[in-house]
């Protein structure tokens, strides 16, 4: 009876997630990741403006985009929820709207929703033996980084993250448990996961991910092949870690060829962002500006 209890309840919720909700889920687990986008994925949601934006990724779980024909070098994106560009389609997204600015280059923006710079590594180590001479690494740090790394899991997933022992850094995988390996393919297991599954206790304080933050880009910048330039788009050191902790905007700025403070361009206008902290449109507009010459 469990059994059967079990499969009746799975199809009920798969009938309702992908025909009557159409709330498709976005993720599935990853043992070096935590969590990765689900490919072939085409689904909508409500942004915290109340618009409609639609999700549809490729085989690798990148959101699809036209690509220009002939491209010589490619630029590699690293980030969170912005760089994945949440809240607006595809086409407002800044690296769809440099492109006209780019001749000759391919974009492969490898942005996840939830990601901390720690997780970018992982996958900056999966894709750094891809990467050719005259390729650009396009790192995007902001707020949420400053947290992000201090966490094991994070909205119910377990998360890689880097531990300290004495002066060195560890890079721990993220402890999957038995529901969450199988959350990917069961929605009650996904469920069952965020049930039983351990939360961390964690202490959220900026001031220990600052040195984390650093360690990683320079492990970054270490283990770039040569030829490749890095460019670093960061926002909160002026609005966030500047007021709470004193930091300047060029703290992060010593592992990258170009350095690039977001917080100027948008703070210029409160349409920048949206209700939640994404970028709207319009922000994603601004940080193209800011962002385009340093890729040319």
């Amino acid at each position: 009876m469990l059994t059967i209890g079990f499969f009746a309840a799975e199809a009920a919720l798969q009938l309702y997630i992908n025909h009557t909700s159409q709330r498709r889920p976005f993720f599935r687990p990853d043992l070096e990741l935590g969590w990765v986008n689900l490919p072939n994925l085409d689904t909508k949601r409500v942004n915290a403006a109340g618009s409609e934006w639609r999700i549809i990724t490729d085989q690798n779980g990148q959101r699809l985009i036209s690509q220009n024909s002939q491209t010589e070098n490619t630029i590699f994106i690293f980030g969170d929820s912005l760089a994945f560009g949440e809240g607006v389609d595809v086409g407002d997204r800044f690296d769809v709207k440099m492109q006209p600015s780019l001749p000759g280059k391919r974009i492969m923006n490898t942005g996840t929703m939830g990601y901390g710079i720690d997780q970018e590594y992982v996958v900056f180590r999966k894709l750094k033996h891809d990467m050719r001479s005259g390729d650009t690494i396009l790192i995007m740090l902001n707020d949420s980084d400053y947290f992000d790394v201090l966490r094991r899991r994070f909205i119910g997933r377990a998360k890689p993250h880097f531990e300290k022992f004495g002066n060195a850094y560890v890079l721990r995988p993220p402890l999957l448990g038995f529901f969450e390996r199988w959350s990917g393919l069961s929605i009650v297991a996904l469920i069952i996961s965020r049930i039983v599954e351990p939360t961390a206790t964690e202490n959220l304080d900026p001031r220990q991910s600052i040195e984390i933050i650093q360690h990683t880009l320079g492990r970054i910048r270490q283990e770039t092949p040569a030829g490749i330039k890095i460019v670093l788009g960061h926002q909160g050191t002026r609005n966030f870690l500047g007021p709470k902790l004193g930091i300047a905007s060029t703290a992060f700025c010593r592992n990258a060829d170009h350095c690039i403070d977001l917080d100027e361009p948008l703070g210029r206008s409160p349409t920048h962002l949206l209700p939640d902290g994404h970028w709207s449109s319009a922000g994603h507009a601004a940080v193209a500006e800011a962002l385009v010459g340093s890729l040319r």
